[in-house]
């Protein structure tokens, strides 16, 4: 795209249809990197500790710490989280989460961990500058013990389907308009199997007593799926967000999507059911040091967020130059 400078007179006229085009652009652009991430689905989440490497504080050597958490929420990843954890002790580095969705009771388990940590989370991705713009986290930036040195940036993050519980966890909740939030119905999945027994008894006075018991076989049968919850499963589902301080209107979004789809929670929408807690941007988050009470984060952040991607990353010949926030 290609900006002519105009007349003052005719600049004045023409200024907010300029910003009205401008965010219709980087809209466009959000919801197909959202898209390409969206279609990492069976990359398991990875916890990774990440050490600041952004140019305002790289030379004097005090950037902050974070945890990024990118991909697909398993079974597994409550433990994986739970690790890494217990490495970090008792400190609080907040949490940079992208991810298309996955296992909900994995995701609650999660957002207690995180809650009980009393961490921050906030919508968003991290590269490395030894990484390639279509690879942001790659194996040769990781260093011996697993940690990496890279940006945080919310353009193209997204947390949809079950990150969203995961996302509740967090003391502090933020999400950046370049990053997507998005809820859909649970997809419960029941298999059916079936067991053979063998079963050994005797008969004392007319009646049967069982003397032992074993399996000999199992055969799965089949599965199938439903999107209902039970009374039972939709009143732990209202608890767990009451716990979390979020509104149970969230239920009634998730239920009232197809899993086909996804309904997309506006800044304002995700604001009013308190699944934020305000609005800021992944690497203000990170850059948030020592808030006063009372102080935002976008206040209190060290500079000024001023990106959505990380400025220190240039554009390959095949991938899309970065857009500013």
């Amino acid at each position: 795209m290609t900006f002519r400078f105009f007349p003052q007179r005719v600049a004045r006229c023409c200024q907010r249809t300029l910003w009205f085009l401008t965010t219709v652009l980087l809209l466009l652009l959000s919801f197909t990197s959202a898209e390409a991430a969206g279609s990492a689905v069976g990359q398991p989440m990875e916890f990774l500790l990440v050490h600041g490497d952004m140019a305002w504080c790289r030379g004097d050597n005090s950037c902050p710490d974070w945890i990024s958490a990118e991909g697909q929420i398993m079974a597994d990843s409550p433990k994986k989280l739970q690790k890494l954890l217990k490495r970090l002790g008792n400190r609080k580095l907040p949490i940079i989460v992208s991810s298309p969705g996955g296992d909900v009771r994995a995701a609650m388990e999660m957002a207690y961990a995180i809650r009980k940590q009393k961490l921050a989370i906030a919508v968003g991705r991290t590269r490395s500058r030894e990484c390639s713009y279509a690879e942001p986290i790659c194996s040769a930036a990781r260093a011996k013990d697993g940690s990496i040195k890279g940006d945080a940036y919310s353009f193209g993050a997204i947390c949809f389907s079950a990150c969203p519980l995961f996302f509740a966890g967090g003391v502090e909740r933020v999400s950046s308009p370049f990053a997507l939030l998005g809820v859909h119905q649970i997809t419960t999945t029941y298999s059916e199997v079936r067991v053979q027994y063998r079963t050994e008894y005797e008969t004392v006075d007319g009646r049967r007593k069982i003397l032992s018991k074993r399996e000999i076989g199992r055969k799965f049968v089949g599965k199938h799926d439903t999107t209902k919850l039970d009374k039972q499963q939709k009143a732990r589902l209202v608890s767990f967000l009451k716990e979390m301080g979020i509104d149970k209107s969230l239920v009634d979004l998730m239920l009232g999507t197809q899993p086909t789809s996804i309904h997309l929670i506006a800044q304002m929408d995700a604001l009013k059911l308190k699944l934020t807690t305000e609005l800021a941007a992944a690497d203000q988050l990170v850059a948030a040091r020592d808030c006063k009470d009372k102080q935002s984060i976008a206040e209190c952040a060290e500079p000024p967020s001023v990106s959505a991607a990380p400025a220190s990353v240039a554009p390959t010949p095949d991938a899309p130059a970065a857009v500013g926030e």
